[in-house]
Formats: structure tokens, sequence, C-alpha cells
């Protein structure tokens, strides 16, 4: 256990202490313009996509991304902070 400075834990990526999946925990933590690439591996749901889980985000807080499917490998999903 250690002390840590404001500047080193903004530099941590967190998560409320709940279960949660971990695409929604690195949205919850992208800045503006920050782009995010999903692979299928990431992704675990069998009927959504992270475009589903985009739109959840948007409506219970003021965030807003675009979300693009990758045709070529490697496969995916991206994801831009717009807002």
């Amino acid at each position: 256990m250690k002390l840590i400075t404001e500047e080193e834990r903004a530099a941590l990526v967190t998560r409320p202490m709940r279960r949660q999946s971990p695409v929604r925990t690195m949205l919850m933590n992208m800045n503006v313009n920050d782009i995010l690439m999903v692979e299928p591996k990431d992704w675990t749901w069998k009927t959504a996509t992270p475009a589903f889980l985009c739109r959840r985000v948007e409506k219970e807080t003021d965030r807003r991304f675009e979300c693009e499917a990758v045709l070529q490998p490697p496969l995916g999903w991206v994801i831009r902070r717009v807002g």
C-alpha cells in the first residue's frame, strides 16, 4: 500500500465498485476525441453490439459517442467520444 498523488490517480483507469463491463469502464473514462477499438474477443455480449452500450451510456450521462463497425481485419468496432 502506498499514498499516491492526484496526477498518478488521474492516470489510472478506474471503475465504480460494482459489476461492470470492461468496455463500459473504458467508455466512462474516455475524454472528448478519444478513440477506442473494441475487438470481438473483448466483447462477450451475444445479442448486442457496443453501439447498444454507447446509446445506454448516452441516456444515463451527457456523453456522446460515434460507433462504427470495422469491416476488414482486425474486425471489431471503433468508438469515438464526440461530446
